[in-house]
């Protein structure tokens, strides 16, 4: 069953932009802020149990790094290949280079040893695979947060284009060398975004600055990259190489006597890279009863054999034939030994992101139990156990790292590996089985993760690629399967949202729902959340005109389907409640927060956390409209339940401690917000950290009361440690950190200090019309009060200037 979240809507972030409206120079009292998603909180379906703790902003999406250890000590035969891509410009040499090759010709190898050498020699090096558009997406607009970008200007970008052009700025602006690989281009097309081309360098491929953009493909048409790119071949390994590969495999390089012998078994397999190192993992693993001279033997018996089971009509040299050439022999082995669950786990990770990362926890025993490919319980897991550590053993899978916080190891299945192993399934009737396998090993995965908990999102970047595949076969698992598969990737437009990779969580989202349409119906629960949760996605990206027509036919569906009280009914009611309240419609949004509180109540009780969350969005309702009295009372009541259901140092709690002080500063109860305030930040620093998202906006709370009390000078210390902090962790033109200039800007005025105000202004005015437009009313705000300052220095002649 799904379950509906709460979720961080960016409405929050426009009571903080409220302040603008009354930090002109006359300012008497600046106004306090609620936090920011906690003003209206929205909901999003999802795939996992509610996190306990609300997180107010995405962070900053990290780039994955260049898996380099993956890469062997020793990359034989490609020396001046390696070279030649990382060499300056010169005549002919193009700064995007283009390795291309067949499958098994050891082209991420290359790439991976450029890497490696461009981080040796200082550049900044940057890995973005190309598997599909959104983990494209995704990938690049880290790049360009990284390149410098602020978090604004990716979110505001509403295109890939547009996002496309907004990294290629930054990165032109990038002092330094540095290396960008897009890996596994199979599917040219993904790089070239709102009709550009891939040759005419107007969408993802692009030279800039002193950086080498380094794409590797199995499309081996030059005509289809263009003549402002490098072209690199790959072929097969020379003899000597292939040889040396081979024995470096076994763990007997150091043997000249063997180089007769590895030379025809190299020259037997098309001296490929791919067939090379199983080959040579299978004669080092210490289960071969052959040396290579038998092993030649065999793997001519086994071409026999392939051609009489069928095997289809690829040539002597196709390297799909030469890589099974190989690894049939490594299955029987395994076998052999008594791992007889090792062909059968291969299968199954082939139906998962052939060439992406599965993590170990991933690989859960009691999931192949319940569907009796392994046994029950101790024996299960000892089969799996025992199964994967074969298959490293002869090079079947990679053992690969998963990253800082994603809690362990990994495996790595090449893709003509997966590609194989999957005809072979189809052959054997196994392909519908399987899907199912791979498929509950993800939902599985899925449900321990929330998607919205920052501490996840390493573990949720992981599981996006077999997500996606996931969700392309669908349509080949039971109606229940697919509904499950559909919940997994429901929870992954949830994430990218959350973490604000607004474009991604949009492509996804359309994604998903064309799927959920498609295999469970228009207005199956599951197509609704999945209308529900790119609804969310479109308002987090400012897209309010496409999220609450969106949410309005998502509550219509629901109520026809569901019922006028069903809970998933009251989260599309609350929602589209938030959407007019993120468009300013607050007498369209307040009788729609009434009615899904009053039946919140009726139906969940007074202490379910979505009424307690109806009741703080009414509130803030009430204080956007003035009704001061009222969102007290309900801002009271909210926290009483809190502080009695969740305890003291509960972050939700902390929000309605600072909400409550919120609303009593705009009554101008300016003493009892000020200790709230106070307070509420000595607990989010020790609960939260001194740089949460919701610790600053506490500090600038409380700095806003200290100005309104007159206590300039402890304002300012505040305001400008978050500034800091905000430019620091948001970026320069995130709305909170402009909010956070503006303050600092009102506050230097009143201290006299005019000239570094107006610079602060100025500096503001610029972002908010590139940001927001030059019509927002935070824009006219902000030059507002620029004219203000301008008119106290003409009246003063400058004396105020510091």
């Amino acid at each position: 069953m799904i379950q509906d979240y709460p979720f961080p809507s960016l409405l929050g972030l426009t009571a903080l932009l409220a302040l603008l409206s009354v930090m002109v120079v006359s300012v008497q009292r600046a106004q306090a802020t609620r936090d920011a998603g906690s003003a209206a909180v929205a909901a999003t379906d999802g795939a996992a149990p509610p996190s306990p703790a609300g997180h107010g902003l995405p962070s900053r999406t990290g780039v994955v790094d260049a898996p380099l250890g993956e890469l062997p000590v020793v990359v034989r035969g490609r020396d001046g290949v390696v070279g030649d891509l990382l060499a300056p410009p010169v005549a002919g040499l193009h700064r995007v280079r283009v390795v291309a090759g067949m499958g098994g010709c050891g082209k991420t190898t290359v790439a991976l040893a450029a890497a490696r050498e461009a981080r040796a020699a200082g550049w900044r090096v940057w890995w973005v695979s190309a598997v599909d558009n959104t983990t494209l997406v995704a990938g690049m607009s880290a790049v360009a947060r990284e390149a410098g970008a602020s978090a604004d200007e990716v979110a505001c970008a509403d295109s890939d284009l547009a996002l496309a052009g907004v990294m290629w700025q930054w990165l032109e602006r990038m002092s330094g060398q540095w290396l960008l690989v897009i890996d596994n281009v199979d599917e040219p097309a993904v790089l070239a975004p709102g009709g550009t081309s891939v040759a005419g360098g107007g969408g993802w491929l692009r030279a800039a600055g002193d950086g080498i953009t380094l794409v590797t493909t199995r499309v081996t048409d030059s005509r289809i990259w263009g003549n402002q790119t490098a072209w690199f071949p790959l072929k097969e390994l020379d003899e000597r190489s292939a040889a040396l590969l081979l024995l470096d495999r076994m763990g007997r390089a150091d043997e000249p006597g063997l180089m007769p012998a590895a030379v025809a078994v190299a020259n037997r397999l098309g001296r490929l890279p791919l067939a090379l190192h199983l080959a040579g993992s299978y004669l080092g693993s210490g289960m071969a009863e052959v040396g290579l001279d038998g092993y030649l033997d065999l793997l001519e018996q086994q071409s026999v054999s392939l051609l009489s089971q069928g095997a289809p009509g690829w040539g002597k040299q196709d390297p799909r034939r030469l890589v099974m050439s190989t690894w049939e022999m490594s299955l029987d082995a395994l076998e052999q030994q008594g791992r007889l669950k090792a062909r059968m786990l291969l299968r199954v990770l082939s139906f998962l992101a052939a060439g992406s990362v599965v993590p170990l926890s991933m690989l859960d025993a009691a999931v192949l139990s319940d569907i009796a490919l392994l046994a029950d319980g101790d024996e299960g897991r000892a089969e799996l156990a025992n199964g994967l550590s074969g298959l490293r053993a002869v090079g079947l899978v990679d053992a690969a790292p998963t990253g800082a916080g994603s809690g362990g190891d990994g495996l790595v299945v090449h893709p003509l590996v997966a590609e194989v192993s999957r005809w072979w399934a189809n052959r054997d009737g196994q392909r519908r089985s399987l899907t199912a396998a791979a498929a509950g090993l993800l939902v599985a995965a899925g449900a321990r993760l929330h998607p919205a908990d920052p501490d996840k999102w390493d573990a949720w970047q992981l599981l996006a690629p077999h997500a996606r595949v996931a969700l392309d076969a669908a349509a080949e698992v039971s109606a229940n399967e697919a509904a499950r598969v559909i919940d997994i990737n429901n929870g992954l437009t949830h994430h990218l949202t959350a973490r604000g990779s607004y474009l991604a969580a949009i492509d996804h989202g359309e994604r998903v729902i064309a799927a959920a349409m498609a295999v469970l119906g228009d207005e199956n629960p599951d197509t609704l959340s999945s209308r529900n949760n790119l609804a969310a996605a479109y308002r987090a990206a400012g897209r309010t005109a496409e999220a609450i027509p969106l949410h309005r036919a998502t509550l219509a569906a629901r109520e026809r389907v569901l019922g006028d009280e069903h809970p998933r009914t009251l989260t599309s009611r609350n929602n589209l409640a938030v959407g007019y309240d993120s468009a300013g419609r607050l007498s369209e949004a307040i009788p729609l927060y009434e009615a899904t509180l009053a039946a919140r109540e009726r139906i969940l009780g007074d202490e379910h956390p979505d009424t307690l969350g109806s009741r703080n969005n009414l509130a803030a309702a009430y204080d956007s409209v003035g009704r001061l009295s009222e969102a007290i009372a309900l801002y009271e009541a909210t926290l009483a339940t809190c502080e009695r259901v969740l305890g003291d140092e509960h972050p939700s709690t902390l929000t309605s401690w600072n909400n409550l002080a919120a609303a009593y500063y705009s009554a101008g109860r300016t003493t009892e917000a000020m200790a709230l305030y106070e307070k509420t930040l000595a607990a989010r620093e020790l609960v939260l950290g001194y740089e949460h998202p919701d610790t600053l906006a506490s500090r600038n709370n409380l700095a806003a009361a200290y100005y309104s009390a007159g206590r300039t000078t402890e304002a300012m210390a505040l305001y400008e440690a978050t500034l800091a902090a905000c430019e620091r962790i948001l970026g320069h033109e995130h709305p909170w950190t402009l909010t956070s200039r503006n303050n600092l800007a009102a506050t230097y005025n009143s201290a006299g200090r005019l000239a570094e105000a107006i610079a602060l202004y100025e500096a503001n005015l610029a972002a908010f019309e590139r940001v927001l437009g030059h019509e927002h009313p935070s824009t006219l705000t902000s030059r507002n009060n620029l004219a203000a300052a301008y008119r106290l220095r003409d009246e003063t002649g400058g004396a105020a200037a510091s």
